[in-house]
């Protein structure tokens, strides 16, 4: 029999499964955006992204809110210089392989938390 998970890691597990399988999908998303190549479209999207993080970052009110402000913000730098023609190809080559291991990450804390939603039946 499965033993009953504390609410508090329960809820941990959620958020993280989310927010990992969302971001993971932000990522793949990006990535193809950015393309191989000099990229117009992954420009003007990073470009976008980045100045909407920097935004963010600096008018939050709080640690948490400025932290997702600059991940933002950085996925948005990422974006522009995957768009690179030089050196492109290992940004987006890292991306990619960023969203798959979130996807990952995302599916097993989902996955940890039906299992802890199952044992409090």
């Amino acid at each position: 029999m499965n033993e009953i998970v504390p609410s508090d890691r329960l809820v941990r597990y959620g958020m993280t499964g989310i927010s990992g399988t969302v971001v993971g999908v932000g990522l793949l998303f990006l990535s193809g955006f950015a393309g191989a190549g000099l990229s117009i479209a992954g420009l003007v999207v990073g470009g976008g992204l980045t100045a909407f993080g920097l935004s963010a970052s600096s008018k939050a009110a709080n640690k948490d809110d400025r932290a997702g402000g600059m991940v933002t913000a950085g996925a948005g730098a990422l974006t522009v210089v995957a768009s690179l023609p030089l050196i492109g190809g290992l940004a987006g080559g890292l991306m990619s392989l960023a969203g798959f291991g979130l996807l990952g990450y995302g599916g097993y804390s989902l996955f940890k938390f039906i299992k802890g939603l199952r044992a409090r039946r």
